[in-house]
């Protein structure tokens, strides 16, 4: 018989599923196959796979590879759950995942089609009689879920939430997560996995990096974040930093003393071997014993190495080196506003680990600028950093918004988002628009020069921000909403963009909540006066 147009290939029976097949994942990777599957093409994600997706090498591609290792991380970490004995007309659910931190947080992640009945409140009862709802409820698509129900693309039948339990271990010891719609609750027996909040924290922003939606994910997950749940993720990250902080421990090496003309701080993420590299650039200009350097490690598993590259560079540079080793990822803001507390200068300089000087010059041309310029133009500046091509790569930084658009079945939706982008990025490096001194609306993390009184003045660096990402645009708009300036001055120094830090998935999910509160903070006063590459804000 022939095959009819359209039909899909015969199975082949040499196509076994792998060991490393999920269908949950696949299903997340590639939204259409939930689409197919629900109009008849195919019986299951297992039976696409063997028709087509071995073929053509679906589980190779990079989207299921994460959505895979997300999967494998959440089911790795949540202990087992099961629904109670189903009642007669009980909306289709389940529970995928429950973790329980050790400093009263929790997150319940599953799925619920809720299409006549929309899900109320997600809570957890306890075994000794207490309850505990969270706050808000995250939505986002189940590809699997949607072709196990039959639900249209456009329905999102996935949840997630955040709940604030005071006491974890009774959690731990056993209880239910009830789902309510509005009727009898849904109750699921619930073993939770209890683990460090930090893993927790991490788990959650890397389960949203990977959550997906029928429309524009940065403006259907903006759109969650604005439902309340950005503030419930907020909320874990400051715990988490507040309490990774109070635990730091300080070590000294080389000179010590007092009277430096600034304290150049430096967070390190996932690397160390910059540490010596800096050391010897910076330290090969004359004047510059003068400078100590503080360096503030959020990752503990470089804790060893680190000390071993601190003692060699203080000895062999000459230089003064503070390594402030932090027990966990407290995050960029957080991080530097404790080194700049134990700094021993009334001048603080943050820079990247993957920053270096130019020239020799640097600290002649640093220096001159304090002790010459009206202190109004030095209170916070940065400057004019270039790739390694040549290649001018930030000159200032300015503020455009853009307009998202979700196409969604039911109409389209449009977000305005700002974005940071800076001056002369790729001209050559001798263009003088871009070198000289001026204002500026913003001048980027990698190297801003402060007056310490004016960097705690305005509260140091926002510890809102998740890990890293516009804290240093946020700390510029308080210097001008305080009436300081920000300005650029031409102190070039080399920058290997991107190459001082390691990046993961829970990074990606951290840079979403950050531009959303970003915008939430500063969006309607950058329309005002600093939008745009000529903002009336900056004056003359």
């Amino acid at each position: 018989m022939s095959k009819r147009l359209g039909e899909p290939a015969e199975a082949d029976p040499a196509s076994a599923l792998p060991a490393d097949f999920d269908e949950a994942a696949y299903m997340t990777a590639f939204p259409k196959i939930a689409d197919a599957i629900r109009g008849g093409l195919f019986r299951s994600a297992h039976d696409h796979y063997r028709r087509r997706g071995a073929a053509e090498n679906r589980l190779a591609e990079p989207r299921y590879r994460k959505a895979l290792a997300a999967n494998m991380q959440l089911r790795a970490l949540s202990g087992p759950t099961s629904p109670a004995a189903p009642l007669d007309g009980q909306v289709p659910s389940n529970i995928d995942t429950f973790l329980v931190a050790d400093g009263g947080w929790a997150v319940v992640i599953g799925w619920i089609d809720d299409r006549t009945q929309n899900l109320a409140s997600v809570s957890v009862a306890c075994a000794d009689g207490r309850r505990f709802i969270a706050r808000h409820i995250a939505r986002c698509r189940r590809p699997d879920a949607e072709a196990a129900t039959g639900c249209p693309p456009g329905t999102l039948l996935g949840f997630w939430a955040l709940i604030q339990m005071p006491l974890a271990d009774a959690a731990a010891r056993g209880g239910s997560i009830l789902l309510s719609c509005g009727g009898e609750p849904i109750s699921f027996t619930a073993r939770p996995r209890v683990m460090p909040t930090v893993a927790l924290r991490d788990a959650v922003f890397e389960y949203l990096a990977g959550a997906t939606y029928f429309g524009a994910p940065a403006v259907e997950t903006c759109l969650q974040l604005a439902r309340g749940v950005g503030e419930d993720l907020l909320a874990l990250n400051q715990a988490v930093s507040s309490n990774i902080t109070t635990r730091a421990n300080v070590e000294r090496y080389g000179r010590q003393g007092r009277g430096f003309v600034a304290s150049i701080v430096v967070c390190l993420y996932g690397r160390l071997e910059y540490v010596f590299l800096q050391a010897a650039f910076f330290s090969a200009a004359a004047g510059a014993e003068a400078y100590e350097f503080v360096y503030v490690c959020n990752s503990p598993e470089l804790t060893e190495g680190l000390q071993r590259e601190a003692r060699l560079a203080a000895r062999l540079y000459g230089l003064s080196i503070t390594l402030i080793i932090l027990p966990g990822n407290a995050g960029f803001g957080a991080a530097n506003n404790v080194a700049v507390r134990h700094a021993r200068s009334d001048r603080v300089i943050m820079l990247n680990p993957d920053v270096f000087p130019r020239d020799e010059l640097w600290p002649a041309r640093h220096a001159a600028l304090i002790s010459t310029l009206p202190a109004e133009q030095t209170h916070l500046f940065g400057v004019p950093l270039f790739y390694d091509d040549g290649s001018l790569m930030h000159g200032g930084m300015f503020f455009e918004a853009d307009t998202g658009l979700s196409v969604r079945p039911d109409g389209i939706v449009a977000l305005s988002l700002l974005r940071v982008e800076h001056y002369g990025k790729g001209a050559p490096p001798d263009t003088p628009l871009y070198r000289q001194s001026r204002r500026v609306p913003a001048v980027t993390g990698a190297f801003i020069s402060a007056d310490r009184a004016w960097f705690e003045r305005l509260g140091g660096f926002s510890e809102s921000y998740v890990f890293g990402h516009y804290e240093d645009a946020d700390l510029c708009l308080k210097s001008w909403q305080a009436g300081g300036a920000v300005w650029l001055h031409d102190v070039p120094m080399w920058h290997l963009e991107g190459k001082g830090s390691n990046r993961r998935a829970a990074h990606e999910g951290g840079s979403v909540v950050n531009r959303w509160l970003f915008t939430t903070l500063w969006g309607e006063r950058v329309a005002r006066d600093f939008h745009g590459s000529n903002p009336p804000g900056i004056g003359t």
